[in-house]
């Protein structure tokens, strides 16, 4: 009988050994693209921006209302019902839309087309990974037609598999008929382009059928490699490593590496969550701490909080002796400059921090590499030791611990 172990070895030999499914996908992914190497696939907001970018007529592709024709064209040549309020094909015949404004999140409206000359309106709200929350598309319609009496009117639901909108007002559109639109006009007007432009617009399209169509070759192919090989992705998914602890990790690194080169740094127990440390200078705290959170029994410690998708730098003034605790409390509320702000005015009976530094953003925390992390690491954690930590070893060093 074959070990479970065993078993793992040959479905992971299986699905590395030959797999044609594999290299296809690792060629696709391997091929260069701008929007995917800037982290730019799922999010929203740049979707929207290439939107108004492509539809707007005095933007750099240079080939004025063309693209705004043919999208209004493909979003209403279905429209059936014939109305004052709502834009038709017959009222796009005779209009120049070469003076239309694009604006992108005007009143929250994700893109809105207006245009004063020919007294038209049209609210595109774009929807990648989020759904559409209550009430939206409704609040959003009636702005616009408070907003623009006496307009003509379009609504677009866009969403990656023309999803009904909640409001008959809108027309559902799908990304891969948005795809389609775009690329059909890019191949008619070609030789009008330049070809940085050219290029631009298929790499966007690329990455589009690439990863958010639905049916594209990309997620065929995720699919029946799963199918194929579920054992050895199940086995690669539990065992990865996730952000936080590579990040944890990485700082770990650098800690480790500044406290072997510069000799003034003490390293303590650490999580994922709290990597701690302390300055040589500020080690004269008696260590008459308690609790499981630091094997010296040291009271106060540095700590980088590795949480909550952000990386912040912190004074932890933990459980031990209430008397040391009060005058470590007492005196970093005197020094703020150098001691941050405590997160609560009253001393706690086993916890008080002090917010010291925010060494990495929500915004930047997932797009760092490791190089990146590792340089912003040693640049905080240095300028930290050379100022902050110097200010809080001279406060420290006036008080009196002899009769504690």
């Amino acid at each position: 009988m074959i070990s479970a172990a065993a078993a793992d070895v040959t479905a992971l030999k299986a699905f590395i050994d030959d797999n044609e499914d594999l290299e296809r996908l690792e060629t696709l992914l391997d091929q260069f693209n701008l929007f995917e190497s800037l982290g730019l696939v799922r999010q929203e907001i740049r979707h929207s921006a290439f939107l108004r970018w492509l539809l707007d007529p005095r933007e750099t592709h240079g080939l004025g209302d063309y693209w705004l024709r043919q999208f209004l064209r493909q979003v209403i040549k279905d429209r059936e019902e014939i109305s004052d309020d709502f834009l038709m094909l017959f009222d796009l015949d005779g209009w120049n839309l070469g003076q239309a404004e694009v604006r992108k999140e005007w009143r929250n409206i994700d893109v809105l087309i207006l245009d004063d000359e020919n007294k038209l309106v049209c609210a595109i709200e774009n929807k990648v990974d989020s759904g559409e929350s209550p009430g939206q598309l409704c609040r959003y319609r009636k702005i616009v037609e408070r907003e623009f009496p006496g307009y003509k009117k379009s609504f677009v639901f866009l969403t990656i598999a023309g999803d009904a909108p909640s409001d008959d007002a809108y027309i559902p559109i799908s990304y891969r008929v948005l795809v389609s639109t775009i690329d059909t006009a890019l191949q008619k007007r070609q030789t009008q382009l330049n070809d940085e432009i050219k290029l631009f617009i298929q790499q966007y399209l690329d990455m589009v059928r690439r990863h958010i169509v639905e049916e594209s070759e990309v997620q065929e192919l995720c699919r029946r490699l799963y199918q194929n090989h579920r054992r050895a992705l199940d086995l690669i998914f539990e065992h990865r490593p996730d952000l936080q602890t590579e990040v944890f990790q990485t700082i770990q690194k650098c800690i480790g590496s500044l406290a072997k080169s510069r000799g003034d740094l003490i390293t303590e127990k650490s999580v994922k969550s709290h990597i701690r440390f302390l300055p040589k200078d500020m080690d004269i705290v008696p260590h008459q701490g308690s609790g499981e959170w630091t094997d010296s029994k040291r009271i106060l410690l540095c700590e980088i909080v590795n949480s909550g998708g952000k990386v912040e730098l912190q004074l932890a003034l933990g459980p031990g002796s209430q008397q040391i605790r009060e005058m470590v409390f007492d005196k970093a509320k005197t020094v703020t400059g150098a001691f941050g702000r405590p997160k609560s005015s009253k001393l706690g009976k086993k916890w008080n921090t002090f917010s010291l530094e925010t060494w990495i953003s929500p915004n930047e925390y997932e797009g760092m590499d490791v190089e990146e992390l590792t340089q912003r690491i040693n640049e905080r954690m240095v300028a930290f030791l050379d100022d902050k930590g110097r200010k809080m070893a001279e406060a420290l060093k006036e008080l009196d611990f002899r009769s504690s």
